[in-house]
């Protein structure tokens, strides 16, 4: 199968009289794992929005398959392109089963009944993402990182070729923090799902993405890959910092490390602690 094509094509789009994005033009690697990443307030969010068809561009269109999103029925689009927005939210007691249950609506049609193939979807969710022992849990009984991989399983339900995703991440441990994007690899790697996400951390955008974007001011400062975008020269540009950039240990990828203002060292002590009488620390 092949996988679809996702672009946004001379977007102009905000909340207001002055634009945030300002005529961007970007296409996404299909079959990919893409991040987007930029300072606060650099648009990141609203382009999300734009590809998912929350956001109406003053100017512009977004294309999915050579189509404007803007000409798919609603249904149809919510087969083909799923959102995982910034800190959804839940309805009061619903459990985890009826939550991802959800997920399958775009595939019931008025008079539709629910099938064995939408319940294979939601187990299959469940299982992915390591929920179907909280399937009878409430969702707001959990801890951050079991309602995130929740969240997920519903997008999984759903079925649908893209995934985009505002900040997976937020609010989580770096433990689950890692979880989460791994278990978006595997959707990757497993179902060929296209894979779109807002993250601030660039250690982690670099590791777990096969492409980044880097917005800066409403406008691409830099995309392509990992080793491309993660500079200390475009770090500079695109956030107005200082830094290091070195080979992850782990990954290979780059690794950013802030330069700051302070140079600590181990010479450094805790204050109140004289160095021994030859001059060597404590």
């Amino acid at each position: 199968m092949t996988a679809p094509t996702l672009q946004a094509l001379g977007l102009r789009a905000g909340y207001g009289a002055t634009p945030i994005l300002k005529d961007l033009t970007l296409a996404l690697p299909p079959g990919g794992i893409s991040a987007i990443v930029g300072a606060n307030a650099c648009g990141k969010s609203t382009l999300l929005r734009c590809l998912s068809r929350l956001l109406r561009p003053e100017r512009g269109q977004v294309v999915l398959d050579g189509r404007s999103v803007r000409d798919m029925p609603t249904r149809d689009l919510a087969r083909r392109l799923g959102l995982l927005p910034q800190a959804p939210i839940a309805p009061d007691g619903i459990t985890v089963a009826d939550l991802v249950s959800h997920g399958r609506h775009p595939h019931q049609g008025l008079l539709s009944r629910w099938t064995r193939a939408d319940d294979a979807a939601v187990a299959d969710a469940l299982a992915a993402t390591r929920t179907a022992e909280l399937a009878e849990r409430a969702v707001d009984e959990l801890s951050g990182g079991q309602r995130q991989r929740v969240w997920i399983a519903m997008a999984l339900a759903q079925e649908t070729d893209i995934l985009l995703l505002d900040e997976p991440t937020t609010f989580l441990d770096i433990a689950h923090q890692v979880e989460v994007l791994d278990l978006l690899v595997d959707l990757n790697r497993g179902r060929g799902t296209t894979v779109v996400m807002v993250l601030h951390d660039l250690n982690l955008a670099a590791r777990y993405a096969d492409h980044l974007i880097a917005l800066r001011d409403g406008q691409i400062r830099a995309a392509g890959t990992p080793a491309e975008v993660l500079t200390e020269e475009i770090v500079q540009q695109v956030f107005g910092l200082s830094c290091v950039v070195i080979e992850d240990p782990t990954s290979g990828r780059p690794m950013m490390l802030p330069r700051g203002r302070h140079r600590m060292t181990q010479a450094h002590r805790a204050p109140g602690r004289d160095p021994e009488p030859d001059g060597t620390p404590p």
